[in-house]
């Protein structure tokens, strides 16, 4: 029996058995987000009257605690059964239309519904993921929580493509009401609980993790955990009614084609949200877009006139809208690069101040020769800072800034002389934003040349050289990549990622890497690092304070000794902390590297607090599996389709993260390599169509043979040169993978009838990939390899062993 039933429709007896268990979890995730801001409002009117407050909040906190929880139990329960009621006829009225119009509609628009609706699914997919990432750092830290509910939500959606009621018009309203929930506790006076983030080697970055005991900090990483789950089952809830309306289009297609336009609508929803992203939109765009699409296909079932469920779904696109619209800081100016959301605010000094997601992110300082304030008090600590490697350096004829951000380091180095600068910055937006609000107005003189790119692909693409290289503090503390979980500066930070800077410093320069501290063995990292560049002079670390006790200045000369300058350290209170450091760390140091970047990890390990969330994954994606896929067995034809989807997400991922080092791990470079991989599988899909493939045994060949290769290439280093036949080469050795795996998953569909369970199995495959791929914090990238080499095998095995009938 198949993880699907394998006809068209399913009985009346046992449709209850499906969608009654859909409508009551929908219903009591439905209920939770109502009820939660309600109860949150409702302290916060108690708490703000004085006679209130002080009656209860303050003599008898438990008696408000004990009505707000009796009128939350009340209230959820009276909720969840309207909510079942409204929700079952909501669905039922609705589906039979959606089904009318599936069927009868022409099979030269067929093609491209399947188009539209795939598009669909990854754009709201990626939406999802940068929205959720820009309100609550533990989504931004664990970006894969997110993409893995989707795909669990999509593979379930999928396996139930045969069965009815088709249950679309329940995603406008969840989404709606996920917005709601998510604003809630993200804005409340509450909201600060979630910024605790369970994350082993990040606890340091929030310094009240430092301050408590260790039963103290779990405690507090509860609420992360329990927001964790409940927006993986909203996920999950919102992506499976998309999935299933699109697989019930499927079903009237041709396997190859159907898949072909699968493939096509998700390179679209890609370039959408790649386009979205270059105009610096933000989710008020992102959700009406999705919402209109979603809304398209809900009134597209009416002929003559709107009924109360078309009115439903109406309102609640609108309500996508206006929630996340809502100004609820007024005082501060929301901006979402293709990067992440920036808050930009005002000091009480009248200059800039940037939050990243709600973590502190840049300040903006006026150390211009016309401040008298300058050199006072904290004032004076924070310009030794920014000046320290200027005052170091012999030479400041040609200087580049690494992370320069809004503009403070390249306006120390003009102060103090420098003739040309190169001031290097990732963000387009901070770059623009420092030029308009910077009090010195570095960006605007002609010394200084501005480059938007990242640090790693500036140095391997110039061939300039310096007096003096400074490293700003770009450590990005929640901001990851978009193709894995690596930070977005992870890979500035190894002994390549550093020897490729330094090899563009001219005899006797200065190299300077400043970085604040979560612990000192990352210090001990970036010392040892520099201790290893060849003829470099001994290192030196300066305790310079800015804005933390662990702000630290590393700095190195190329062929000779650093030369501090005490008495400039001396008057801005900044400490030769180099002894610290020279005597090593007492035990084994665990180094980054290209293929090992995890610079933040104390060693290379399985972090406690991703093994607590991977299996929060795995039960509750067995949980829903079981629960809305009753009575299902698994298809061991399809099983092939699973193993192809987790070795496809590994290599997808080694991909990215190579073409990123490459490329550049710029935005646009990692979406084109997004891009290029799906295009890679669309072209496999192609030579399956039009090439007369039959059997798949050769192309598996060909998949571990490029495998193989892959994973030898990568224990030799990679391929560092920037010339553009090894970047060919290292294209094609990192893109085969993905074409032969998209050959092998288009022949095996000839012989399979139902594109909607393979899909299935596939999303579900992608999501033990995902899960793998934490194995890279113990082993390395190049491990992913061979991960992937057996789940490949496994899939050719299955393939041999349980082959799918012929049609």
């Amino acid at each position: 029996m198949s993880l699907v039933a394998t006809t068209p429709a399913v009985t009346g007896a046992t449709r209850p058995d499906f969608s009654s268990r859909i409508v009551a979890l929908a219903a009591s995730m439905a209920s939770l987000c109502l009820i939660v801001p309600l109860l949150i409002f409702a302290a916060r009117i108690i708490k703000s009257s004085p006679v209130l407050d002080a009656l209860f909040f303050q003599r008898l906190p438990i008696l408000p605690i004990l009505f707000l929880s009796a009128m939350g139990v009340a209230g959820y329960g009276g909720l969840k059964g309207l909510g079942e009621r409204w929700l079952h006829d909501l669905v039922e009225t609705s589906s039979e239309q959606l089904a009318a119009w599936g069927e009868k509609e022409r099979s030269t628009a067929l093609y491209s519904t399947i188009t539209v609706l795939s598009g669909l699914t990854l754009f709201l997919e990626l939406v999802l993921i940068r929205w959720q990432g820009s309100l609550f750092p533990v989504f931004a830290l664990y970006k894969n929580f997110t993409l893995l509910a989707c795909f669990c939500g999509l593979g379930i959606g999928y396996a139930l493509a045969h069965r009815r009621p088709l249950l679309l018009p329940m995603t406008l309203p969840l989404l709606a009401l996920t917005i709601f929930l998510l604003i809630s506790l993200r804005y409340a006076s509450l909201g600060d609980i979630f910024f605790f983030v369970p994350v082993k080697e990040e606890t340091s970055v929030f310094d009240l993790h430092n301050m408590l005991p260790e039963w103290a900090s779990a405690a507090l990483n509860i609420p992360a955990y329990l927001l964790l789950i409940v927006t993986f089952i909203l996920n999950v809830l919102i992506m499976v009614p998309v999935a299933q309306f699109c697989g019930h289009v499927m079903l009237r297609a041709n396997t190859l084609a159907g898949y072909g336009c699968n493939l096509l609508g998700s390179i679209a929803g890609v370039g959408l949200l790649f386009l979205l992203s270059w105009l610096w939109t933000g989710p008020v765009i992102w959700f009406a877009v999705a919402a209109a699409l979603l809304l398209a296909y809900q009134l597209v079932s009416y002929e003559l006139s709107l009924e109360r469920n078309h009115y439903i779904g109406l309102g609640a696109a609108m309500a996508c809208i206006i929630i996340t619209a809502y100004p609820v800081e007024p005082m501060v100016q929301n901006i979402y690069s293709p990067y992440q959301l920036i808050q930009k605010s005002t000091k009480p000094d009248g200059l800039m101040n940037l939050l990243s997601a709600g973590a502190y992110f840049q300040k903006v300082h006026d150390f211009s020769l016309q401040n008298l304030s300058r050199d006072s008090g904290q004032q004076r600590k924070i310009l030794g800072y920014y000046e320290l490697p200027f005052h170091t350096a012999p030479s400041l004829d040609s200087v580049v800034v690494v992370g320069a951000g809004t503009g403070n380091d390249v306006a120390a180095a003009l102060r103090l002389g420098a003739k040309a600068v190169d001031a290097v910055e990732i963000d387009p937006t901070i770059i623009a934003l420092g030029k308009a609000n910077h009090p010195e107005h570095p960006y605007d003189d002609a010394r200084v040349n501005v480059v938007n790119d990242d640090a790693r692909t500036f140095f391997r693409n110039s061939d300039r050289t310096y007096d003096a290289i400074i490293y700003g503090v770009l450590d990005s503390h929640i901001l990851l990549s978009h193709g894995s979980n690596v930070r977005l500066d992870s890979f500035v930070y190894t002994k390549e990622g550093l020897a490729e800077a330094y090899s563009h410093l001219r005899p006797g320069g200065l190299m300077s890497v400043s970085f604040a501290l979560p612990n000192l063995r990352m210090g001990f990292k970036i010392y040892s690092i520099l201790s290893g560049l060849p003829g470099a002079g001994a290192p030196v670390a300066v305790l310079t304070g800015y804005d933390t006790d662990k702000t630290y200045t590393f700095m190195v000369r190329k062929d000779g000794a650093v030369a501090l300058p005490i008495a400039f350290m001396a008057a801005h209170d900044l400490v030769d902390r180099t002894s610290d450091f020279a005597k090593g760390w007492p035990q084994k140091l665990d180094v980054p590297t290209d293929d090992w970047p995890f610079f933040y990890m104390d060693a290379r390990m399985y972090p406690t607090s991703y093994v607590i969330s991977l299996l929060l994954v795995l039960a509750l994606a067995a949980l829903l599996v079981r629960k809305l896929l009753p009575n299902q067995r698994w298809n061991r034809s399809l099983m092939p389709f699973f193993f192809l989807g987790a070795g496809f997400m590994l290599v997808e991922t080694k991909a990215i993260t190579e073409l990123g080092l490459l490329f550049g791990n710029t935005w646009h470079a990692i979406g084109i390599a997004i891009i290029g991989i799906l295009v890679m599988a669309f072209l496999g899909n192609l030579l399956v169509a039009y090439g007369g493939f039959r059997s798949p045994t050769i192309s598996y060949m060909l998949l571990l043979a490029t495998i193989a290769a892959g994973y030898a290439v990568a224990l030799a280093g990679g391929v560092t040169q920037a010339d553009l036949s090894a970047k060919l080469s290292l294209v094609a050795l990192l893109t085969g993978p993905l074409l032969f795996s998209g050959i092998v998953f288009s022949t095996l569909l000839k012989n399979v009838e139902d594109l909607p369970s393979a899909l299935a199995y596939n999303l579900l495959g992608a999501m033990l990939g995902g899960l793998l791929e934490y194995n890279s914090m113990e082993f390395g990238f190049a491990f992913l390899y061979l991960i992937a080499f057996a789940l490949y095998g496994l899939a050719l095995a299955t393939t041999w062993l349980w082959p799918a009938s012929a049609r």
